[in-house]
Formats: C-alpha cells, structure tokens, sequence
C-alpha cells in the first residue's frame, strides 16, 4: 500500500490473509463455469487451479464433498486484508490533496433548461452546490439519486446477512472464503473465529434505510448449510452478526459506469454487487481519468458503460454470492 500512496511512510504495510477463494460446484454447467474462468485467470497472470473432490478432500479433510464435482481456488495473493484501513488512508489522501468532504444529504439535482446538464444540487440543509460534472456513487441508493436527474438505474438494496461465530472444535488449518452452491460463504476470521455470510432464499429489494437482521436465517437456513459442508461447525456460538446491503445491479450484476447519454456532466459509478472492495482501485482510478480527461488513460472500460442497459448488452456476472 505505500508504495501505491507515493511511498508515504506514513501508510501501513498490509498482509494478505492467502487462503483463496474456493468456489463449490456441485453440477456441471457450474464446473464448466470454473473451467471457463480458470482459463481466463491463468491467461492473465493468476494461480487458480482446479480441484476435484478427492483433491479437495486430501487438502481440506474438514469439508464434506460427496456432492462436490468441482472446486476452484487461488491460494497466491488472494484472500482478505484490511480494507477500513485502505479506505482511511484514500480519503485522508483526498483531503490532504484538497478534496473537500460535506455530511448532508442530496434532496434534489438541478438541471438546465435543455435538460443537458445537472448545473447543481440542492443538499438537505437548504445548500445549493454548483456543478461542473456529478457522480453517482451513492452506493444502494444509486437509483433514488439518479430517479432526481430524470435518469433510471437498475440498481435496489437487498440486504446481505453476516455471522461471527467461535466453533467448540476449530479446524486444524486455515479455512479459504468457501463459497457453498447453496451461495452461503464463510472464511477464516483469526483467533479461532470464522465470518459467515448469506441471503434468503427470496431476495426482495428492502428500503435502504432497512438494517434488520431476520434471525430465522441462520437457524433455518444457513446454520444447516455450515454444519451440512463442515460438520466440525455443527457445534458453534454466534459472537455478532449484522445486516447489510448490496447495491444489486438487476441489469448483469456488473458496475455501471460512464456519462450519461442525454445528461452528459451526470456520471455514475454503481452496480458492484457485492464487488465494490476488489474493483474500487481500478474502478476509482477510471472514473477519476474519463472525469478529468475526458477519456480513459489506462484501463478501457467503455464496456461497463451505462449505455450498455437501454442497449441490452449485459455483461453477465457468473460467480456472484
């Protein structure tokens, strides 16, 4: 990370907890996936390798795999790491460069008479803020900031679950973020604690204000799931758990970028789905060129463009949990 912020000494060090992603198949067109992806990944540089379920079960013993066709993992540079501190040390960054950060609300977006051009915003306060371009990146709330400049996106809340949890018997080795077909994921937390994550099975937009946690999930639904894929966590303690939301992209499950096609200066930056953390650095510095410089400098990412919806040219997420 230092060495990304300009060598700041000031910027921590940060290690990769490397223990990989391990994608579950339990059918073959979600092999066929894995194989397809593993091709992808290798093609640009990555270690993925794939593994059938002896493999697996030579690797891992703790994991059930008599449903198992096939498993995909990475176990190079890839793995979880402290993200709050990335965050902090980007916007502290920002600041120190003259980005100026207000806490209030947007209540409306103010458009020229052509209806071209947002030329301000009008904040919750009574503030009026003139614009030379605006960028949505207003996360689950994407499409109530764009439904104010006239504009719909394909993007809703739906909320996520997450568990901490201590097991009486811990596993023996790490535990890679194990993606179960079910869509249910849980990874290695340290300290003998594990971090679980998933949804239920009907999966509504909610309110964005909407932080509930429904704790029939993990006794009716995932709680089953662990204890069916690890049996080591049949008996484990929940520690914390929260809810949260993904800015669910309805469209392809991919972000939305680019101008818009009719309002030119309203930019939007939405849609991760749940990928927000691993695409931010490329996504950001994007976003910062086509803003500045009126085109990309670096990456190409036209593709991801907001034009692509009215058009119908999906770019289809095959691995979203």
């Amino acid at each position: 990370l230092p060495r990304y912020m300009g060598n700041d000494d000031r910027v921590p060090n940060l290690s990769i907890r490397s223990f990989g992603y391990m994608y579950l198949a339990d059918n073959e067109g979600f092999a066929d996936v894995l194989r397809e992806s593993q091709q992808v990944q290798v093609a640009a540089g990555a270690a993925t390798q794939l593994m059938t379920a002896d493999e697996i079960k030579a690797a891992y013993p703790f994991y059930n795999v008599d449903d198992i066709v096939l498993g995909s993992i990475n176990l190079v540079d890839e793995g979880f790491w402290d993200a709050t501190a990335v965050f902090d040390w980007w916007r502290k960054s920002a600041r120190e460069r003259g980005v100026e950060y207000i806490e209030n609300q947007v209540v409306a977006v103010n458009k020229n008479a052509s209806g071209r051009r947002v030329e301000s915003v009008t904040l919750k306060s009574g503030e009026v803020i003139a614009c030379g371009q605006v960028l949505n990146a207003s996360g689950p709330r994407a499409a109530i900031t764009a439904r104010m400049a006239g504009i719909e996106v394909p993007v809703e809340p739906r909320k996520r679950f997450s568990w901490i949890f201590s097991a009486e018997q811990p596993l023996d080795r790490d535990l890679p973020l194990t993606i179960d077909p079910s869509g249910v994921h849980v990874r290695e937390n340290g300290g003998g604690t594990y971090q679980c994550g998933g949804h239920s099975d009907i999966d509504p937009a909610v309110d964005p204000d909407d932080f509930i946690m429904d704790h029939s999930i993990w006794e009716n639904h995932v709680w089953p799931i662990l204890a069916t894929r690890i049996p080591q966590f049949e008996a484990i303690k929940v520690q914390s758990e929260w809810a949260g939301h993904y800015a669910y992209n309805t469209f392809d499950h991919n972000a939305i970028l680019g101008p818009h096609m009719e309002v030119e200066n309203f930019f939007f930056l939405n849609g991760f789905s749940g990928h927000g953390l691993q695409q931010s650095p490329a996504m950001g510095r994007g976003t910062a060129e086509i803003t500045v410089h009126g085109k990309y400098q670096t990456l190409d990412m036209t593709q991801f463009h907001f034009d692509r919806i009215p058009a119908g040219r999906k770019i289809i997420e095959k691995a979203i949990i």
